[in-house]
């Protein structure tokens, strides 16, 4: 399938098996596991079988239920120096319309140097390559454990995931972590993405007064969805500037707040609209906290009430998922820039990860420094029809995956 793609300097695993990894991502796309509903049995049988199948004895399946399974495997080190924790998560997003992929979704198409299916780069190329990194490392019989964490439940907040297992005290207290989340924007590994962006979710509720419409013109009343129509335009237009943040290195266009992503108003025709109501998000940066966030939010809506007399409007937190990011300095970010360089000729830049990911149930929740993404293919092939990864980024991550291990937990 594809053989002579693997480059100089790629571990042993790839040289006996240079398909093995491509082989295993074309498996786990296979192994359906949208969420929602939610279901990772498929693609945790597939990881366990392959794990043992490579040597790797201590492998559990775990999970709050039957249906929501996580994947921990060890491989011990000799005298027991740092550990490491790969992680790579196991559900996806559901494929949308069918109508809108080239092929189906779950089945694995390779076609121009590239695998297409669901999960593709989001994440099980990332999976299958900490899985033959995993068989090097075994072999390499170095100082430190590796710790293989194949989660579920990323997609939807991961309490059935990487939180579940930080709140059972399962996540071992490692010296270090990676989260393979694709890294690449533009191109394959543009960068080692070392910010894992906060998210805070919240809905805007609109109050107005509910009648019958015959009567808008003889009664005063407020529409609800109008308010909210003035509201979202002006929160497009000027909100952007009302979140409060510290200056990033990394991150100079600061925070994103995205408006208005769902919106839902009246109950009727013949009903002016008492209430109306829409949900946006603040992509948030290290330092910023989710009641500041949402005292900003508060103070633009008194602004905005101001200008807008007829304006009755609150706000609640839907969701939120701190910021967290890890020190340049940690020897684990070395370690994965000298693997990457070895591999790619050249180290990637350091950067932001634009969206959420696991990393704070990894570093907040149970003190891990963790690289929130160095992964292979591209986000922007996420979440939408036709997803796909290139072969040539499976076969590098295995490598840098692999190296990386190697530097951080020898003697």
């Amino acid at each position: 399938m594809t053989r002579g793609i693997a480059r100089a300097g790629q571990p042993a695993a790839l040289i006996d098996d240079p398909d093995g990894p491509i082989r295993l991502a074309s498996e786990l796309v296979a192994a359906a596991s949208p969420n929602p509903p939610g279901d990772e049995r498929a693609a945790a049988a597939v990881l366990v079988a392959a794990l043992r199948e490579l040597g790797i004895e201590d492998v559990r399946d775990v999970g709050p239920s039957p249906l929501r399974r996580n994947v921990v495997a060890r491989v011990p080190g000799r005298i027991g120096g740092r550990s490491l924790i790969l992680n790579g998560h196991i559900d996806t997003k559901p494929p949308g319309e069918l109508q809108a992929w080239g092929t189906p979704p779950w089945e694995p198409t390779v076609r121009d140097g590239r695998l297409h299916g669901l999960g593709a780069a989001d994440m099980k190329g990332a999976v299958a390559a900490m899985t033959f990194a995993a068989a090097e490392v075994a072999r390499a019989e170095l100082a430190g454990d590796l710790v293989l964490m194949f989660t579920a439940d990323e997609e939807e907040g991961s309490a059935s995931g990487a939180r579940w297992l930080a709140e059972q005290g399962m996540i071992p207290a490692a010296d270090a972590a990676i989260i393979g989340e694709p890294s690449g924007l533009t191109r394959d590994w543009d960068a080692i993405r070392l910010v894992s962006r906060g998210v805070c979710l919240f809905r805007v509720d609109v109050e107005g007064t509910s009648m019958h419409s015959s009567l808008s013109d003889h009664l005063e009343s407020v529409n609800a969805s109008v308010e909210m129509a003035r509201l979202v335009t002006r929160f497009a237009d000027e909100g952007g500037s009302m979140l409060r943040h510290r200056a990033h290195p990394l991150a100079v266009g600061g925070p994103t707040l995205n408006v208005a992503l769902v919106a839902k108003g009246g109950s009727g025709q013949g009903v002016v609209p008492g209430s109306a109501s829409f949900v946006s998000d603040v992509r948030a940066l290290p330092g910023m906290e989710r009641d500041e966030i949402i005292r900003d939010v508060e103070a633009f809506l008194a602004r905005a009430a101001e200008a807008q007399p007829g304006l009755r409007a609150s706000v609640e937190v839907e969701a939120w998922l701190p910021p967290c990011e890890i020190d340049p300095a940690h020897p684990v970010v070395g370690a994965l820039a000298e693997a990457s360089a070895e591999v790619l000729g050249v180290a990637p830049p350091f950067a932001v990860f634009p969206g959420g990911t696991d990393a704070p149930h990894f570093q907040l929740a149970s003190g891990v420094p963790t690289v929130p993404s160095c992964g292979p293919g591209l986000l922007t092939a996420a979440h939408r029809p036709n997803e796909s990864i290139a072969l040539q980024s499976i076969i590098d991550a295995t490598a840098i995956y692999a190296g990386a291990a190697k530097r951080f937990l020898a003697d």
